[in-house]
C-alpha cells in the first residue's frame, strides 16, 4: 500500500470539508485546511503553491464530472465592500432524497408518512427487490459496503409494512454435482473429527487425470462456491488442497475406529485458507503476474485488496501483482472486467487471456446469444 495521500483520499477530504460548511469556502481556506494541499501550500515555494492549486482545480473538475455538485459562488464581506469567490456543496443536492412506498389503489393516503424533501416512489415489487439486495450485500463476508447496506436496509424497512408483502417461496437451483458433494461431506467430516485417514480418487484439472490419493484430513472449508479439503497427502508427504467436487470413491480407514490415525500439527491453521481468491487455491507452484488497472478501476482493486500494489502513476492507474496457482480461474475473473485490466507479464498469460476471450465470443455467436 502507498503511504502517500491518494487521489481518492484528496477527494474524500474535499467533499467532507465542503459538505460540513454552510457558507462558501475560499480557495485559500481549502488550501490551508485540506491535508493533501496544506503542506505544499503553506511551506512550499511559489511553484509548489501553483502546482497545488492546479491539483485542486483538477480534483474539483473530476468530482463534478462524477456528479458531485461543487458550486462556485460569489459573496460579499465587510458589509458589501468586497466580493470574493468561494465553493459550496449543499447537502440537499448531494444526498439522495427519502424513499416512499407507492400505495396501491384505494389505500388511504394518510397511511403514507409526510416528508418535506422530494420523494422517490417505489412500488411493492421494487421495494422487495431493494431490500433483498441490501440484505445480500450486508451478509456478504468482508463486504466493504456491509455497514452502509445495513443502514440503508433499516431506513427503507422503516417505511414498509412487512405484512403487506407476499410470501412467495424463493426458488433456487443447485449447481451440477451438488448432491454428490453433500454425500461426501458427511464421511469427510466424520473422518476429520475422528482423525482417520481417507482414501479417494481425485480428478486433477491441470493434468486432466484421475489419481488415487490417501490423506489425513486437517480441515474442511467453503470458499468461492466450492467445498475444499485441506489434508496431508501421504504419498506426496505434503499439505494439499482438494476440491470435494472432484473427489469420488471415498473410503475411511476402519482399522481401530476409536483410535486416531494422526494428530493435526499446531502449525496448521484453517484461517490461512479462508478469504483466498479462486486463483490462490491449489497445489501448484505459484506464478507471478503483473496487471495494469486504470483509474478508477484501480481504486476498486485496492479497496477489495486484489493482489499487491507494485507501481502507482500520477493519473491514478496502478500495477498490481498476483500470485497464481490456478491461472485459468484468474483469467476467467479478468474476463468479467470487460477488458479494462491489462496483463503486462508474463506475455504468454496475456495471450491465453485473448484466446479465452475469443472462445467466449465464438460460443455466444454459435448459440445466437
Amino acid at each position: 500500500m502507498s503511504t502517500s495521500i491518494t487521489k481518492l483520499q484528496r477527494w474524500l477530504d474535499l467533499i467532507a470539508f465542503l459538505i460540513g460548511r454552510r457558507q462558501p469556502v475560499t480557495v485559500e481556506e481549502l488550501m490551508e485546511r485540506i491535508p493533501a494541499y496544506a503542506t505544499r501550500w503553506t511551506d512550499g515555494t511559489e511553484t509548489d503553491r501553483a502546482s497545488t492549486r492546479r491539483t485542486f482545480e483538477r480534483d474539483k473538475d473530476e468530482l463534478r464530472k462524477l456528479g458531485v455538485p461543487i458550486e462556485t459562488t460569489t459573496h460579499t464581506i465587510n458589509y458589501g465592500a468586497e466580493t470574493i469567490e468561494g465553493y459550496t456543496l449543499r447537502k440537499r443536492d448531494f444526498y439522495l432524497p427519502y424513499l416512499r412506498l407507492a400505495r396501491e389503489a384505494g389505500e388511504p393516503a394518510e397511511s403514507a408518512k409526510p416528508y418535506h424533501l422530494t420523494e422517490i416512489e417505489l412500488r411493492e415489487t421494487e421495494a422487495m427487490a431493494a431490500l433483498d439486495a441490501l440484505r445480500v450485500i450486508a451478509e456478504l463476508p468482508a463486504s466493504p459496503l456491509a455497514r452502509e447496506a445495513r443502514s440503508a436496509f433499516r431506513k427503507l424497512a422503516f417505511d414498509l409494512d412487512p405484512d403487506s408483502f407476499s410470501t412467495n417461496a424463493v426458488h433456487h437451483v443447485d449447481r451440477p454435482g451438488a448432491a454428490e458433494v453433500r454425500e461426501l461431506l458427511r464421511p469427510l467430516s466424520n473422518a476429520l473429527l475422528a482423525r482417520k485417514n481417507v482414501h479417494f480418487s481425485y480428478h486433477g484439472m491441470n493434468r486432466d487425470e484421475v489419481t488415487e490419493r490417501e490423506a489425513r484430513p486437517y480441515g474442511l472449508f467453503f470458499q468461492n462456491g466450492h467445498w475444499y479439503l485441506a489434508a496431508h497427502d501421504l504419498d506426496r508427504d505434503d499439505l494439499r488442497l482438494f476440491r470435494v467436487g472432484r473427489m469420488s470413491a471415498l473410503t475411511t480407514n476402519q482399522h481401530a475406529p476409536n483410535t486416531p490415525d494422526y494428530e493435526i500439527p499446531d502449525t496448521f491453521d484453517i484461517e490461512d485458507y479462508l478469504q483466498r481468491d479462486p486463483w490462490e487455491l491449489g497445489n501448484e507452484e505459484p506464478i507471478t503476474t503483473r496487471v495494469l488497472f486504470p483509474f478508477p478501476l484501480s481504486l476498486w482493486a485496492e479497496r477489495n485488496q486484489y493482489g499487491t500494489l507494485a507501481e502507482e502513476y500520477d493519473d491514478g492507474a496502478t500495477i498490481r501483482e498476483f500470485q497464481l496457482r490456478q491461472p485459468r480461474n484468474f483469467l476467467r475473473w479478468l474476463l468479467s472486467l470487460e477488458g479494462e485490466a491489462t496483463i503486462l507479464e508474463p506475455a504468454e498469460l496475456g495471450a491465453e487471456l485473448r484466446t479465452l476471450a475469443g472462445e467466449v465470443v465464438a460460443l455466444y455467436q454459435e448459440t445466437g446469444s
